[in-house]
């Protein structure tokens, strides 16, 4: 496999603080790969400065081979690269089928004169389909449960067929058959030529469904591996059990 993200020596510091520490790591492409830490490791960072969100002090970002340092989540966003947050962003006050046609990228003078595209019906219909959102396409998604919501945005993600997708906690808060459901739909992405980074507490999700497994602590990258090795490795072991 090739290199599709490449992330070097990567620096954020919030005042005194340094949230991410010289961190590298690479993503090849076709992996599902995991990046897990304790709390406090800077892993949300990292996904921020690499999505845009936040402007980086020092180090580089490469995605397919170019840098993509100082670009916006929606230049991002229309390259390929997409992400979700821990907590579900949606657009609470738009129908769930509305939702999936802005985040494809659809006018939204078109979407409030209700004119979708034949292009926009159809891609959201797919995946109001394969997310078993079909019988709530026309409830506001402030209607929806808390893991309808996850669903939604993950789904919204998918929309313009995207290269490389970050999940931010995708199981946080959600129930046993929504977590295989997520992990039923990364897999059948992934097949499909989807590449994953996944921030994620759960480590039987992790172990489950990742490999490899990249793991933070106090904002650098100690290990790297698949998950059987780092799980028993002595370092990862004392960032989560040490003081």
């Amino acid at each position: 496999m090739s290199v599709l993200l490449s992330v070097d020596n990567l620096t954020k510091k919030f005042g005194e603080l340094t949230a991410v520490d010289a961190c590298s790591f690479t993503v090849e492409k076709g992996s599902i790969t995991a990046l897990i830490g304790p709390n406090g490791s800077g892993k949300t960072t990292v996904f921020n400065l690499i999505t845009g969100y936040l402007p980086s002090d020092s180090g580089k970002v490469e995605f397919a081979g170019t840098s993509i340092q100082g670009q916006s989540p929606g230049t991002l966003y229309r390259k390929g690269l997409t992400r979700t947050f821990q907590q579900a962003r949606v657009f609470a006050d738009l129908t769930v089928q509305e939702n999936l046609v802005v985040a494809g990228g659809g006018s939204w003078k078109n979407l409030f004169g209700r004119r979708i595209t034949a292009d926009d019906r159809a891609r959201a219909s797919e995946l109001l389909d394969e997310f078993k959102l079909s019988h709530v396409a026309d409830l506001y998604a402030s209607e929806l449960s808390w893991g309808q919501r996850k669903l939604l945005e993950f789904a919204s993600v998918l929309m313009s067929k995207p290269r490389l997708v970050l999940l931010d906690e995708p199981t946080a808060g959600v129930n046993p058959i929504l977590i295989e459901t997520m992990a039923t739909h990364i897999r059948s992405y992934n097949a499909a030529g989807v590449t994953f980074l996944i921030v994620e507490h759960d480590m039987s999700f992790v172990m489950r469904v990742c490999d490899p497994v990249i793991v933070l602590d106090r904002g650098k990258t100690i290990a790297a591996g698949d998950p059987l090795t780092v799980q028993s490795d002595p370092r990862v072991l004392d960032a989560y059990l040490g003081d």
